[in-house]
């Protein structure tokens, strides 16, 4: 008692951090993600002229009306949107993303891929719908799907980088009737596996 009263009168600052200024921690990171109900992030890039791909127009609503919050983009807007998952990165932590793109998306998706790599970002699941020049999957991806074409349609198998461990499945639709590239996307039987396996990654909420 007597040392602390010593040190008002002199103007010496207690030695003890008083409670509650504690710096805030990793802890308090996770806490907010928690509590700010972010799911992660969800992006379908459209292909060229950003007016075909309109399928995953179609996509995007149907994964809101089960609870996840999607944002359709045009593949001009990848570099944007991936600096918007790296800044929700920092600020709510570890969360699910989704990439799904289809022809010119579908290639950017990958690049977008290979920029959070850079950034220690991982991709949990990645689609792409006809994917005219594809670069390989990059090593931070955890699985992807892609639908193409060995014939009668555009769109080329994907490969991994060496030393990737995604799970990879190439699935050729050059005959199945009625599908091709400029409506790929739009396939019922097709979205609903797309939004079957979003719905295992990502977790719906009542209001997206």
């Amino acid at each position: 008692m007597t040392v602390f009263f010593i040190a008002i009168c002199f103007g010496i600052a207690p030695l003890a951090q008083p409670t509650g200024l504690a710096q805030t921690s990793s802890t308090d990171t996770e806490l907010l993600a928690k509590r700010s109900g972010h799911q992660g992030d969800v992006f379908l890039v459209r292909g060229g002229f950003n007016v075909f791909s309109r399928g995953l127009d179609s996509m995007a609503a149907k994964l809101k009306k089960r609870g996840i919050k999607a944002k359709v983009i045009g593949h001009r807007s990848s570099d944007e949107a991936v600096q918007t998952i790296i800044q929700n990165r920092k600020k709510f932590g570890r969360k699910p993303v989704v990439l799904i793109g289809h022809s010119l998306g579908a290639n950017a998706i990958i690049r977008m891929a290979k920029q959070l790599r850079k950034s220690g970002v991982s991709v949990t699941y990645m689609v792409t719908f006809a994917a005219t020049k594809p670069d390989p999957i990059p090593r931070n991806v955890r699985k992807a799907t892609n639908y193409y074409f060995k014939t009668d349609g555009w769109g080329e198998p994907v490969v991994k980088v060496r030393g990737a461990r995604a799970n990879l499945k190439n699935i050729d639709l050059s005959k199945t009737e009625g599908v091709h590239h400029f409506n790929i996307e739009k396939n019922e039987r097709l979205q609903r596996q797309v939004i079957r396996n979003v719905l295992r990654f990502v977790r719906p909420r009542r209001s997206a």
